[in-house]
């Protein structure tokens, strides 16, 4: 390639590169969602059964049913917010999200690295796989929670 070719080949490199660094970011969003949410799975997920199990045991004790009240009612308010708030929907979409990035991530980085003849036709059916992606998202996203680079200069 000379002239305008490889000028145009690098344009759309330049295009590969700043898409591959959208991804990234995304992934790497979703990724830290998954990080917080397996934490807070401990909180909503096993105390409520702990709990329970206590509750459970105190039965058989001479306590006082109170505590047996209090443990029976902890645990249903941690599993209803963990249910209400569908948490395991948001995590298996994450966990998906994190994925497809990832894999779009490496074909705009493998495309801005190679020399490609039919390198703008590449980066469009890139390009429609990224919209698609950003379509079937079922996890929110705020667009601030993403910076571009001219905000990083």
């Amino acid at each position: 390639m000379t002239g305008s070719g490889e000028s145009m080949s690098s344009e759309y490199q330049n295009i590969a590169g700043e898409r591959e660094a959208e991804c990234r970011e995304r992934a790497n969003f979703f990724d830290e969602r998954l990080r917080f949410f397996s934490k807070t799975n401990w909180i909503t997920v096993l105390v409520p059964s702990l709990l329970g199990v206590l509750a459970g045991s105190a039965l058989f004790s001479d306590s006082g049913s109170v505590w047996i009240g209090l443990g029976a009612l902890a645990a249903a308010l941690l599993t209803a917010v963990h249910k209400g708030l569908d948490c395991d929907t948001h995590q298996v979409e994450c966990r998906r999200l994190v994925q497809a990035y990832r894999g779009l991530e490496t074909r705009y980085r493998t495309l801005r690295q190679i020399e490609s003849s039919d390198i703008a036709e590449e980066l469009r059916a890139l390009d429609a796989e990224l919209a698609e992606l950003r379509q079937s998202q079922a996890a929110t996203v705020n667009p601030q929670w993403f910076k571009s680079k001219e905000d990083d200069t």
